[in-house]
């Protein structure tokens, strides 16, 4: 099995820019939302968020929203930023990836994933065989569980807790 290190390493989703991605040849954006888009506790999309996706849009990038939250939580928030999404999505299982991205004509050239986490975003993307963004959990201090698993994904983030490294 491939290992699962990131393409690219952010602090967070506002450091990725259209042009960034187009300088990668990536024109489609499968995206994580709990602690990737907005912690867990948050149910309701910020204007920095709003702002951000507008300006992806503007830069010709398509967005989607990539889950694997079972609740009504994905819906909500891609109804509130106008973006198709699907939960449910079994990361880093790579069939839902691979059916979206192909449904929506791109090539794994074109397609990256972002997440906050390496087993299960990261994985995916590399098994899709896709460029793989990984941000920075928004927050882990509600669950100390979570806390825990990042803990372990350290080595596959350079080792580092809150620096960042961005490769292209």
């Amino acid at each position: 099995m491939p290992l699962p290190v990131p393409t690219v390493l952010l602090h967070d989703i506002y450091e990725l820019t259209p042009d960034g991605l187009r300088g990668m040849g990536v024109r489609f954006l499968m995206m994580d939302l709990d602690n990737t888009l907005a912690p867990y506790h948050v149910h309701e999309a910020g204007g920095e968020l709003r702002r951000w996706v507008d300006g992806m849009r503007r830069g010709g990038i398509e967005l989607f929203i990539l889950s694997n939250n079972h609740g009504g939580r994905p819906e909500e928030f891609a109804r509130q930023l106008g973006l198709d999404y699907v939960n449910r999505a079994k990361k880093p299982r790579p069939d839902t990836a691979l059916k979206v991205m192909r449904s929506r004509g791109y090539s794994p050239s074109e397609t990256a994933i972002i997440g906050d986490q390496i087993y299960t975003d990261v994985l995916c993307a590399v098994r899709c065989g896709v460029r793989s963004i990984c941000v920075r959990p928004i927050c882990i201090s509600r669950n100390p569980l979570l806390a825990v698993r990042y803990f372990f994904e350290l080595p596959f983030r350079g080792g580092k807790k809150n620096g960042k490294r961005q490769d292209r």
